[in-house]
């Protein structure tokens, strides 16, 4: 067996004796050793020059702290001199600390052995720090296998970009660029967007392009190339959950009276889940809405790629599962299937007639279910559209006297026609509550404002008597409240919406929405900017003014 040379240095002789033993009577994997082959050094400079002597070492190991030259010192000179490349490397210190090695020393040594030491456990350790070694040899392998396909994708955003922006650009200098930002430690896709911008920017730089890189334009990339959202379609398992209970009570002896408890009541209670949901929203018509959903996702999305988000994708599907439901229990009634279907119809006509009754019931509950789902995807949508740049942008340039609205949009596009649009505008409507003391605030709100946003009724308000028999029977779409909105009871508009929010129910779900504002001058709008964080609300600055008025209430 061919022995391996060591060389051992510390300036301690016990030291050395004791590894020297622990050497003698052990193996490590890949080493075997002798006496003859093992020499040693006092510091760091004396061990440099074993390093010349042509003992063909293969092992060092080495204290730090030592005269003359440590042994991280002496281990960087052995680097810089080409000498470390088939040698391993394990440090012994006394140090009490946890020791903080330079990243050249570090990537070159086998790791560290904290002195004391018993002379039978030395090997031990050793073949431990072989073991942590290979392991993370075998993990950086593995990094830079999915750095290949990670480093491509890189190279591909970046050439969409300069493409898109008819700029030159010259792989081999993008291909150093991307490989001196990859390191040898693991990078996850939510570096992407910060590494992407480096690299053109440096690029743009160094090709001395004029051009300032648009970290919004490497998002849309990103999302539009990247790996794409996956999506359940069969979010409730409605469908699949009603087949499974049809199997279970065809498949059992049950009393009549546990038919509709097995079959249709947990669907009654996924149904009631999922309302109470989104019943905060306006019921509007599936028909009219669901089909144009998609389109106008689409043709936002290509103003503002960042449009469509994880939740608005979540609410299309599970609104299309509800309607697909819909359909399904509708033919299921339709043909006769509760007869058919239903085993234990057969023995008793009663039972047949309570299923029908409560699935007509159902039918009923998920198509209201349906339309508010509608309501909040309609709600969604534009709350987005008026907080993008872009959108906005779009919107005051090609639509600046309407009210952003999925019917709106389609008219302005062409999908469909003024007299298309009539069935539209019953859902335009909009109750909004104005609460204030001062009667020319009022006045302006049911005079000039009221005419422009046609489609919206404006409720005034001057005593909270009058508003608590109005709020039994109405729900508000939009609350605006005069900061200096007073009575015996409150002292401002703010201590009166925490007393509302409380009492109505109507009003907590409004403020939920953010369809709150508060009217207020220069003074208060600095009193008012405090309580934004437990309340999201926009604020209509005085002298009220018919634009600011708009501008608020449309794209605040």
């Amino acid at each position: 067996m061919v022995t391996t040379p060591v060389l051992i240095v510390d300036d301690s002789p016990m030291i050395i004796k004791i590894i020297k033993k622990a050497l003698l009577a052990n193996s490590i994997d890949g080493c075997y050793f002798d006496e003859q082959n093992m020499y040693t050094a006092s510091d760091g400079m004396e061990a440099f020059g074993r390093m010349g002597e042509g003992h063909k070492i293969k092992l060092i190991i080495s204290d730090i702290n030592m005269p003359n030259l440590n042994g991280d010192e002496f281990v960087e000179i052995l680097k810089d001199t080409g000498k470390l490349e088939e040698l391993q490397v394990v440090f012994v210190t006394a140090s009490s600390t946890k020791l903080v090695l330079s990243p050249a020393v570090k990537e070159n040594t086998l790791g560290v052995i904290y002195k004391p030491f018993r002379f039978d456990g030395f090997i031990e350790k050793i073949k431990d720090l072989q073991k942590q070694k290979a392991l993370k040899e075998t993990e950086l392998e593995r990094i830079k296998e999915r750095q290949i396909e990670k480093k491509k994708f890189i190279e591909k955003i970046c050439l969409i970009y300069l493409d898109d922006l008819n700029l030159d650009w010259i792989t081999d200098t993008l291909d150093t660029l991307i490989n001196e930002t990859f390191s040898s430690a693991e990078i996850s896709e939510e570096d992407y967007p910060e590494m992407l911008y480096s690299i053109l920017s440096t690029y743009l730089f160094e090709e001395n392009i004029v051009h300032t890189t648009n970290s919004k334009r490497i998002s849309c990339i990103l999302k539009n190339h990247g790996r794409k959202l996956e999506l359940s379609e069969n979010r409730f398992a409605l469908i699949d959950g009603f087949k499974s209970q049809l199997k279970e009570v065809n498949s059992k002896e049950l009393e009549p009276k546990g038919v509709p408890a097995t079959l249709i009541t947990p669907l009654f209670d996924k149904i009631s889940i999922a309302t109470v949901q989104v019943k905060k929203f306006p019921k509007l018509k599936t028909k009219l809405y669901a089909p144009n959903f998609e389109y106008i996702v689409e043709e936002l999305t290509k103003l503002d790629c960042d449009f469509n988000d994880e939740k608005l994708m979540k609410l299309m599907l599970e609104q299309k599962e509800i309607a697909a439901f819909s359909q399904f229990i509708y033919d299921f009634l339709d043909k006769n299937e509760v007869n058919k279907s239903v085993k234990s119809v057969a023995k008793s006509e009663a039972l047949g007639l309570e299923l029908t009754r409560q699935f007509n019931k159902l039918l009923n509950n998920i198509s209201a279910l349906s339309r508010h789902y509608c309501g909040n995807i309609e709600f969604y949508i534009w709350k987005r559209a008026r907080a993008s740049n872009e959108i906005y942008g779009y919107l005051k340039k090609n639509m600046s006297k309407s009210v952003p609205s999925s019917s709106r949009f389609l008219l302005h596009r062409g999908k469909i026609t003024t007299t298309e649009m009539q069935p539209y505008l019953p859902y335009e409507k909009q109750k909004v509550l104005v609460l204030s003391n001062s009667l020319q605030t009022l006045g302006v709100f049911k005079g000039v404002v009221n005419e422009m946003f046609s489609k919206w009724n404006f409720l005034c308000f001057t005593k909270v008597s009058l508003l608590d028999a109005w709020l039994n029977s109405n729900i508000p779409d939009k609350i605006i409240i005069d900061y200096s909105f007073k009575s015996a009871v409150f002292d401002d508009g703010i201590k009166f919406l925490k007393l509302a929010m409380n009492k109505y129910p109507v009003i907590k779900d409004a403020v939920s929405m953010d369809q709150l504002y508060f009217i207020a001058n220069a003074d208060d709008y600095v009193k008012l900017n405090k309580y934004k964080s437990s309340h999201n609300f926009s604020i209509i600055q005085e002298p009220l003014t018919l634009e600011g008025i708009y501008e608020t209430l449309v794209y605040d």
